[in-house]
């Protein structure tokens, strides 16, 4: 061995010591990323708070998590976060973020109902969820164009928003139609359409209230066949029926569906049952929750681990349609696209004064349906069925508190339990190292009161930082953003 080689040999053999000083002071002339400290973490993954908090965010994942003073390497930039409460990026399991308003139509003589997707009405949508914390949503349904687009959008940031998981195409007979409703009519044209929608980056398969036992079959097999998970709006198919035709999800807390209540019961609710919204709140009148066929649905669901997409919020404001202001006061409002909420307006239900006070009376049923299907150990995916977050998410949070589920067990229904439900659970949904920086900060402990999910100062989504004024500002929307002054 030459001797210059060997003194190098003997250098790093006795000097290792000074060699990693060595290292240590040249790495740490390299900053690392942006430090967040100061701050109480809310994990409902663990069920903690975690105070003086502290992560290290780092090309767009979670570095370092951890608590006390920081010891690594000086941050890039460091952003003191006390008094601030941070939460995993919520996640908005129903959100229609790329609609526009319902409408109808007249086409060939004939009246259709369509939903456009329209770029400023989805990027109105997008900024406002991501103003209110929501980092991910689950889209159950829209123009699969429309949809691709608005993926493209977020991913060069020309929009800000969540990430979306969607379903293409709502599969539903006239007087639907448009670019976000299909109909196939025969097994081919089924594959075709569940084959068109993958192709397109599609993760889900939305299937209607119109379609009958067989149509709801083949649209099942058609979805698992193109890798895509089969989501259901069912009415007169009962959910036990549906979770043994192979459905994975069923959306809202609505099972209307003649075949789950009693014999007695069925009878009554066959002969009054109309064109009308009454049946909304008249099958919970005469369920019998602890009767056979509900017993049976709840363990066919839990067995089969269908998820259900409960959005409680829907049930609220169907019941109470005459007196709005009670779910959905005028300052909330404000956040949904005008287009949006007029086309909302015109097609809430319309019922008696009796017909609301019967329904407002079942509400209480309702929110124990909700409690038992979780009990039964049925997956519940957290949702509003608006256009994503907004003021109606901490609502729907409340709505499951109220039900009995417990503070804890909501906020890990909107953040690790649904990403574990999406499939993305292993990079989102919690505050540890390796994962996305999707994280929202707010001014008061959201484990307190899910109110408090409204005073958000500060979110992350890929680690990409931003306060809602500036993301609603990004959208073009002049209405004052949430600010935790004006609380």
């Amino acid at each position: 061995m030459p001797r210059n080689l060997r003194q190098v040999v003997i250098a790093l053999l006795t000097c290792v010591p000074l060699l990693g000083c060595h290292v240590a002071a040249k790495t740490s002339a390299v900053p690392a990323g942006v430090l967040y400290h100061g701050f109480s973490l809310v994990d409902p993954h663990t069920e903690r708070v975690v105070d003086d908090a502290y992560i290290l965010v780092d090309d767009g994942k979670l570095a370092s998590v951890g608590s006390g003073a920081w010891k690594g390497r000086p941050p890039e930039r460091s952003v003191d976060m006390t008094g601030r409460y941070a939460l995993p990026g919520l996640i908005d399991g129903h959100a229609h973020i790329t609609s526009g308003p319902h409408s109808v139509d007249v086409v060939d003589g004939v009246p259709t109902i369509r939903i456009p997707s329209v770029d400023a009405i989805t990027r109105h949508n997008a900024a406002v969820a991501l103003a209110f914390g929501i980092t991910t949503v689950r889209n159950p349904g829209g123009d699969p164009v429309a949809n691709a687009h608005y993926d493209a959008q977020i991913r060069r940031g020309a929009w800000r928003g969540p990430e979306a998981l969607h379903a293409g195409a709502v599969i539903q007979p006239p007087p639907f139609g448009g670019a976000a409703f299909a109909y196939p009519r025969s097994g081919t044209e089924w594959d075709a359409e569940a084959r068109r929608q993958a192709d397109m980056g599609m993760r889900y398969f939305k299937l209607y209230s119109g379609l009958d036992a067989d149509e709801l079959k083949l649209g099942i097999q058609a979805a698992h066949r193109h890798g895509l998970k089969a989501i259901a709006h069912l009415d007169t198919i009962s959910w036990t029926q549906a979770a043994r035709l192979g459905i994975d999800g069923l959306e809202h807390t609505l099972p209307t569906s003649v075949d789950l209540l009693e014999p007695a019961q069925r009878a009554v609710y066959l002969a009054e049952r109309g064109a009308d919204a009454r049946y909304l709140f008249r099958w919970f009148e005469l369920a019998a929750f602890d009767g056979p066929l509900i017993q049976e649905m709840l363990a066919e669901l839990a067995q089969r681990r269908v998820v259900v997409s409960t959005t409680l919020g829907v049930n609220a404001l169907a019941y109470n349609s005459d007196r709005l202001d009670t779910v959905l006061p005028l300052e909330d409002r404000a956040y949904i696209h005008p287009a949006n909420l007029d086309a909302l307006l015109s097609f809430l239900p319309r019922m008696t004064e009796q017909d609301h006070r019967q329904a407002r009376a079942v509400m209480p049923k309702v929110l124990e349906l909700a409690r038992r299907l979780h009990a039964a150990g049925v997956p519940i995916l957290v949702g509003t069925d608006g256009n994503g977050g907004g003021p109606a998410y901490s609502r729907e949070l409340e709505l499951h508190m109220r039900a009995g589920i417990s503070n804890w067990e909501v906020l890990r229904l909107a953040t690790s339990d649904a990403a574990d439900l999406l499939g993305i659970g292993h990079r989102t949904g919690r505050i540890a190292e390796g994962m996305e920086a999707d994280i929202a900060f707010f001014a008061s402990n959201p484990l307190d009161d899910p109110a408090n999910l409204r005073d958000l100062t500060l979110v992350l989504a890929d680690g990409k930082a931003a306060t809602p004024e500036d993301i609603l500002r990004s959208a073009g929307w002049a209405a004052p953003a949430p600010d935790v002054e004006h609380r």
